[in-house]
Protein backbone atom coordinates (compact mmCIF):
# COMPACT_ATOMS: atom_id res chain seq x y z
CA UNK A 1 0.00 0.00 0.00
CA UNK A 2 1.16 3.52 -0.75
CA UNK A 3 1.65 4.78 2.79
CA UNK A 4 1.73 8.40 3.95
CA UNK A 5 -0.33 11.23 5.39
CA UNK A 6 -3.46 12.86 3.99
CA UNK A 7 -5.66 15.58 5.46
CA UNK A 8 -9.27 14.43 5.87
CA UNK A 9 -12.55 15.50 7.43
CA UNK A 10 -14.03 13.12 9.99
CA UNK A 11 -17.83 13.20 10.23
CA UNK A 12 -19.30 11.75 13.42
CA UNK A 13 -22.70 10.16 13.98
CA UNK A 14 -24.21 13.59 14.76
CA UNK A 15 -22.99 14.96 11.39
CA UNK A 16 -20.37 17.13 13.09
CA UNK A 17 -17.13 17.59 11.13
CA UNK A 18 -13.54 17.59 12.43
CA UNK A 19 -10.33 18.27 10.53
CA UNK A 20 -7.75 15.53 10.99
CA UNK A 21 -4.74 13.93 9.36
CA UNK A 22 -4.48 10.20 8.70
CA UNK A 23 -1.07 8.64 8.20
CA UNK A 24 -1.26 5.08 6.89
CA UNK A 25 1.67 3.07 8.23
CA UNK A 26 1.13 -0.38 6.71
CA UNK A 27 -1.28 -3.00 5.42
CA UNK A 28 -0.13 -6.52 6.27
CA UNK A 29 -1.72 -9.74 5.03
CA UNK A 30 -2.09 -12.21 7.88
CA UNK A 31 -2.75 -15.94 7.96
CA UNK A 32 -5.89 -18.05 8.11
CA UNK A 33 -4.44 -19.45 11.32
CA UNK A 34 -4.84 -16.03 12.95
CA UNK A 35 -8.61 -16.25 12.48
CA UNK A 36 -8.87 -19.82 13.73
CA UNK A 37 -7.16 -19.02 17.00
CA UNK A 38 -9.11 -15.85 17.74
CA UNK A 39 -12.66 -15.36 18.95
CA UNK A 40 -14.42 -14.29 15.74
CA UNK A 41 -17.72 -15.15 14.11
CA UNK A 42 -17.82 -18.64 12.66
CA UNK A 43 -18.43 -17.42 9.07
CA UNK A 44 -15.17 -15.45 9.16
CA UNK A 45 -13.01 -18.45 9.89
CA UNK A 46 -11.16 -19.52 6.76
CA UNK A 47 -10.94 -15.94 5.52
CA UNK A 48 -7.63 -14.08 5.37
CA UNK A 49 -7.10 -11.18 7.84
CA UNK A 50 -5.44 -7.96 6.67
CA UNK A 51 -4.04 -5.64 9.35
CA UNK A 52 -4.19 -1.90 8.71
CA UNK A 53 -2.03 0.30 10.96
CA UNK A 54 -2.54 4.07 10.85
CA UNK A 55 -2.09 7.25 12.87
CA UNK A 56 -4.77 9.89 13.45
CA UNK A 57 -3.86 13.49 14.34
CA UNK A 58 -6.46 16.04 15.40
CA UNK A 59 -5.58 19.12 13.32
CA UNK A 60 -8.64 21.08 14.46
CA UNK A 61 -8.85 23.58 17.30
CA UNK A 62 -11.48 21.61 19.18
CA UNK A 63 -11.53 18.25 20.90
CA UNK A 64 -12.64 15.33 18.75
CA UNK A 65 -15.21 13.18 20.59
CA UNK A 66 -15.58 9.53 19.59
CA UNK A 67 -12.15 9.70 17.95
CA UNK A 68 -12.09 5.91 17.83
CA UNK A 69 -14.75 6.05 15.07
CA UNK A 70 -12.47 7.56 12.41
CA UNK A 71 -12.00 4.11 10.88
CA UNK A 72 -15.78 3.83 10.32
CA UNK A 73 -15.30 6.14 7.31
CA UNK A 74 -12.73 3.76 5.75
CA UNK A 75 -13.43 1.38 2.90
CA UNK A 76 -10.96 -1.37 2.07
CA UNK A 77 -11.75 -1.93 -1.60
CA UNK A 78 -11.25 -5.47 -2.88
CA UNK A 79 -10.09 -6.39 -6.39
CA UNK A 80 -13.43 -8.14 -6.96
CA UNK A 81 -15.24 -4.81 -6.26
CA UNK A 82 -16.70 -5.87 -2.94
CA UNK A 83 -15.65 -4.22 0.35
CA UNK A 84 -13.36 -5.82 2.89
CA UNK A 85 -15.26 -6.54 6.10
CA UNK A 86 -13.90 -4.90 9.24
CA UNK A 87 -13.81 -7.46 12.06
CA UNK A 88 -13.19 -7.25 15.76
CA UNK A 89 -10.79 -9.84 17.10
CA UNK A 90 -11.00 -10.49 20.83
CA UNK A 91 -8.97 -12.62 23.19
CA UNK A 92 -5.41 -12.49 24.41
CA UNK A 93 -4.06 -10.31 27.17
CA UNK A 94 -5.69 -7.08 28.36
CA UNK A 95 -5.16 -4.38 25.74
CA UNK A 96 -4.53 -6.97 23.04
CA UNK A 97 -0.77 -6.64 23.21
CA UNK A 98 -0.27 -10.24 22.08
CA UNK A 99 -2.72 -10.03 19.13
CA UNK A 100 -1.48 -9.39 15.56
CA UNK A 101 -3.64 -6.26 15.47
CA UNK A 102 -5.17 -4.43 18.44
CA UNK A 103 -7.53 -1.45 18.25
CA UNK A 104 -6.17 0.97 20.85
CA UNK A 105 -7.92 4.17 19.71
CA UNK A 106 -8.95 6.55 22.54
CA UNK A 107 -12.47 7.83 23.12
CA UNK A 108 -11.50 11.50 22.63
CA UNK A 109 -8.60 13.33 21.01
CA UNK A 110 -7.40 16.80 22.05
CA UNK A 111 -6.26 19.38 19.45
CA UNK A 112 -2.77 18.55 18.20
CA UNK A 113 -2.76 15.06 19.76
CA UNK A 114 -2.30 11.80 17.86
CA UNK A 115 -2.90 8.10 18.32
CA UNK A 116 -1.77 5.02 16.40
CA UNK A 117 -4.00 1.99 16.13
CA UNK A 118 -4.66 -1.12 14.03
CA UNK A 119 -7.88 -2.53 12.58
CA UNK A 120 -8.50 -5.92 10.96
CA UNK A 121 -10.28 -6.65 7.67
CA UNK A 122 -11.28 -10.12 6.51
CA UNK A 123 -11.03 -11.05 2.81
CA UNK A 124 -11.76 -14.34 1.03
CA UNK A 125 -8.77 -16.39 -0.07
CA UNK A 126 -7.47 -15.36 -3.48
CA UNK A 127 -8.94 -11.83 -3.36
CA UNK A 128 -6.57 -8.87 -3.21
CA UNK A 129 -6.86 -5.21 -2.21
CA UNK A 130 -7.30 -2.41 -4.74
CA UNK A 131 -7.13 0.55 -2.34
CA UNK A 132 -8.05 2.08 0.98
CA UNK A 133 -10.35 5.10 0.87
CA UNK A 134 -11.61 7.51 3.50
CA UNK A 135 -14.97 9.18 2.79
CA UNK A 136 -15.32 12.61 4.39
CA UNK A 137 -19.11 12.58 4.56
CA UNK A 138 -19.28 9.04 5.91
CA UNK A 139 -21.11 7.76 2.83
CA UNK A 140 -19.40 5.61 0.22
CA UNK A 141 -19.31 6.92 -3.35
CA UNK A 142 -21.79 9.76 -2.81
CA UNK A 143 -19.69 12.60 -4.17
CA UNK A 144 -18.00 13.75 -0.96
CA UNK A 145 -14.27 14.36 -0.53
CA UNK A 146 -12.27 11.12 -0.67
CA UNK A 147 -8.70 10.36 0.39
CA UNK A 148 -7.15 7.34 -1.35
CA UNK A 149 -4.21 5.06 -0.59
CA UNK A 150 -3.75 2.71 -3.59
CA UNK A 151 -2.19 -0.73 -3.43
CA UNK A 152 0.56 -1.63 -5.89
CA UNK A 153 -0.75 -4.10 -8.47
CA UNK A 154 -4.34 -3.57 -7.36
CA UNK A 155 -5.60 -2.07 -10.64
CA UNK A 156 -3.93 -4.83 -12.65
CA UNK A 157 -5.55 -7.52 -10.48
CA UNK A 158 -8.98 -5.86 -10.69
CA UNK A 159 -8.62 -5.53 -14.48
CA UNK A 160 -8.00 -9.24 -14.91
CA UNK A 161 -11.62 -10.08 -14.15
CA UNK A 162 -13.22 -7.51 -16.49
CA UNK A 163 -15.36 -8.39 -19.49
CA UNK A 164 -14.40 -6.64 -22.71
CA UNK A 165 -16.65 -3.78 -23.90
CA UNK A 166 -19.18 -5.01 -26.44
CA UNK A 167 -19.30 -8.50 -24.92
CA UNK A 168 -22.68 -9.69 -23.67
CA UNK A 169 -23.13 -10.35 -19.95
CA UNK A 170 -26.34 -11.79 -18.51
CA UNK A 171 -27.15 -9.48 -15.59
CA UNK A 172 -29.66 -10.08 -12.82
CA UNK A 173 -32.35 -7.44 -13.38
CA UNK A 174 -34.96 -6.53 -10.78
CA UNK A 175 -38.24 -7.19 -12.54
CA UNK A 176 -40.41 -6.04 -9.62
CA UNK A 177 -43.50 -8.24 -9.42
CA UNK A 178 -41.96 -10.59 -12.00
CA UNK A 179 -38.99 -11.27 -9.71
CA UNK A 180 -35.34 -11.34 -10.77
CA UNK A 181 -34.71 -11.74 -14.50
CA UNK A 182 -31.44 -12.57 -16.25
CA UNK A 183 -31.11 -10.31 -19.28
CA UNK A 184 -28.34 -9.91 -21.88
CA UNK A 185 -26.52 -6.60 -21.37
CA UNK A 186 -23.74 -4.88 -23.32
CA UNK A 187 -21.66 -1.85 -22.39
CA UNK A 188 -22.18 0.43 -25.40
CA UNK A 189 -20.02 3.46 -24.60
CA UNK A 190 -18.33 5.56 -21.91
CA UNK A 191 -17.83 9.23 -22.82
CA UNK A 192 -16.15 12.04 -20.91
CA UNK A 193 -18.19 15.25 -20.85
CA UNK A 194 -17.87 18.72 -19.36
CA UNK A 195 -19.71 20.50 -16.56
CA UNK A 196 -21.41 22.88 -19.02
CA UNK A 197 -23.32 19.91 -20.48
CA UNK A 198 -25.37 19.67 -17.28
CA UNK A 199 -26.31 23.36 -16.97
CA UNK A 200 -29.93 22.91 -18.06
CA UNK A 201 -30.59 19.56 -16.41
CA UNK A 202 -32.42 19.23 -13.11
CA UNK A 203 -29.88 17.04 -11.30
CA UNK A 204 -29.42 16.79 -7.54
CA UNK A 205 -25.71 17.65 -7.25
CA UNK A 206 -23.68 18.53 -4.19
CA UNK A 207 -20.87 21.08 -4.22
CA UNK A 208 -18.15 18.56 -5.10
CA UNK A 209 -20.22 17.05 -7.91
CA UNK A 210 -20.90 20.47 -9.47
CA UNK A 211 -17.13 20.89 -9.80
CA UNK A 212 -16.63 17.33 -11.03
CA UNK A 213 -16.15 15.82 -14.47
CA UNK A 214 -19.22 14.05 -15.91
CA UNK A 215 -18.95 10.69 -17.66
CA UNK A 216 -21.84 9.28 -19.71
CA UNK A 217 -22.29 5.51 -19.53
CA UNK A 218 -24.62 3.73 -21.96
CA UNK A 219 -25.65 0.10 -21.50
CA UNK A 220 -27.91 -1.85 -23.86
CA UNK A 221 -30.32 -4.47 -22.49
CA UNK A 222 -32.47 -6.99 -24.40
CA UNK A 223 -35.86 -8.16 -23.16
CA UNK A 224 -35.79 -11.94 -23.61
CA UNK A 225 -38.86 -12.48 -21.44
CA UNK A 226 -42.48 -13.11 -22.47
CA UNK A 227 -43.82 -9.77 -21.16
CA UNK A 228 -43.23 -6.05 -21.59
CA UNK A 229 -40.37 -4.77 -19.43
CA UNK A 230 -40.20 -1.40 -17.68
CA UNK A 231 -36.85 0.38 -18.10
CA UNK A 232 -35.68 1.37 -14.64
CA UNK A 233 -32.23 -0.11 -14.08
CA UNK A 234 -29.86 2.80 -14.81
CA UNK A 235 -29.42 3.42 -11.07
CA UNK A 236 -27.69 0.03 -10.81
CA UNK A 237 -24.81 1.13 -13.06
CA UNK A 238 -21.52 2.15 -11.43
CA UNK A 239 -18.50 3.93 -12.88
CA UNK A 240 -15.45 2.22 -11.35
CA UNK A 241 -12.23 4.14 -10.75
CA UNK A 242 -8.60 3.24 -10.18
CA UNK A 243 -8.96 4.62 -6.65
CA UNK A 244 -11.60 2.03 -5.83
CA UNK A 245 -14.69 4.24 -6.00
CA UNK A 246 -18.01 2.95 -7.32
CA UNK A 247 -19.74 6.11 -8.55
CA UNK A 248 -23.51 5.69 -9.03
CA UNK A 249 -25.24 7.37 -11.91
CA UNK A 250 -27.71 10.23 -11.96
CA UNK A 251 -30.59 10.01 -14.41
CA UNK A 252 -32.39 13.11 -15.67
CA UNK A 253 -36.10 12.47 -16.25
CA UNK A 254 -36.51 14.66 -19.32
CA UNK A 255 -37.58 13.83 -22.89
CA UNK A 256 -33.98 14.29 -24.06
CA UNK A 257 -30.86 15.48 -22.25
CA UNK A 258 -29.53 17.25 -25.31
CA UNK A 259 -26.15 15.65 -24.57
CA UNK A 260 -24.73 13.90 -27.65
CA UNK A 261 -24.24 10.22 -26.92
CA UNK A 262 -26.36 10.26 -23.74
CA UNK A 263 -30.00 9.78 -24.81
CA UNK A 264 -32.72 9.67 -22.20
CA UNK A 265 -35.69 9.01 -24.49
CA UNK A 266 -36.05 5.60 -22.82
CA UNK A 267 -37.58 7.17 -19.69
CA UNK A 268 -40.94 5.64 -18.71
CA UNK A 269 -40.95 3.29 -21.70
CA UNK A 270 -42.10 -0.30 -21.82
CA UNK A 271 -39.87 -2.61 -23.86
CA UNK A 272 -41.72 -5.38 -25.73
CA UNK A 273 -40.36 -8.95 -25.75
CA UNK A 274 -37.44 -9.29 -28.15
CA UNK A 275 -36.66 -5.55 -28.25
CA UNK A 276 -33.59 -3.81 -26.84
CA UNK A 277 -33.11 -0.51 -25.01
CA UNK A 278 -30.03 1.62 -24.33
CA UNK A 279 -30.02 3.48 -21.02
CA UNK A 280 -27.61 6.34 -20.28
CA UNK A 281 -26.54 7.44 -16.80
CA UNK A 282 -24.40 10.42 -15.73
CA UNK A 283 -21.52 9.82 -13.29
CA UNK A 284 -19.59 12.66 -11.61
CA UNK A 285 -15.89 12.09 -10.88
CA UNK A 286 -14.96 14.56 -8.13
CA UNK A 287 -11.26 13.70 -7.70
CA UNK A 288 -9.03 15.04 -10.49
CA UNK A 289 -6.34 12.44 -9.73
CA UNK A 290 -8.74 9.48 -10.00
CA UNK A 291 -9.38 7.82 -13.35
CA UNK A 292 -12.33 5.64 -14.44
CA UNK A 293 -11.36 2.34 -16.02
CA UNK A 294 -14.39 0.04 -15.70
CA UNK A 295 -18.18 -0.08 -15.48
CA UNK A 296 -20.15 -2.28 -13.10
CA UNK A 297 -23.77 -3.37 -12.79
CA UNK A 298 -25.04 -4.06 -9.24
CA UNK A 299 -26.99 -7.26 -9.74
CA UNK A 300 -30.30 -7.88 -8.03
CA UNK A 301 -30.13 -10.37 -5.18
CA UNK A 302 -26.38 -10.88 -5.48
CA UNK A 303 -23.39 -9.16 -3.88
CA UNK A 304 -20.65 -7.82 -6.10
CA UNK A 305 -20.82 -6.48 -9.64
CA UNK A 306 -20.95 -7.63 -13.24
CA UNK A 307 -18.10 -5.63 -14.82
CA UNK A 308 -16.80 -4.41 -18.17
CA UNK A 309 -13.60 -2.65 -19.15
CA UNK A 310 -14.50 0.97 -19.98
CA UNK A 311 -13.92 2.07 -23.61
CA UNK A 312 -13.25 5.72 -22.70
CA UNK A 313 -13.83 8.37 -25.38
Amino acid sequence: MRTGAQDIVHTDTDDRSYNARITVKSLVRGSEEDMRGARVDEELKGMVPHYLTFEVTNTARKEMPAAYMVDSDFALNRTDWARGEEVYVSGGKPGGGDLPCADTAPKTLAPGDSYTTCVTYALPKGVGVLSLTHNADGFLDEGGAVATWPVEGGVKAASAGLTEPGDIVRVRWDGGEDGVLELPATLTSVRRGKAADLANLDLDLNENERRGVPYYVSVTYTNTGPKDLYTNQADRVRLLTEGGRQIPGKTPFVPDTGIPGCPSDWVARMIPPGDSVTECSIHLVTDESDKPFAVGFAEAGRSGLATWRAPLR
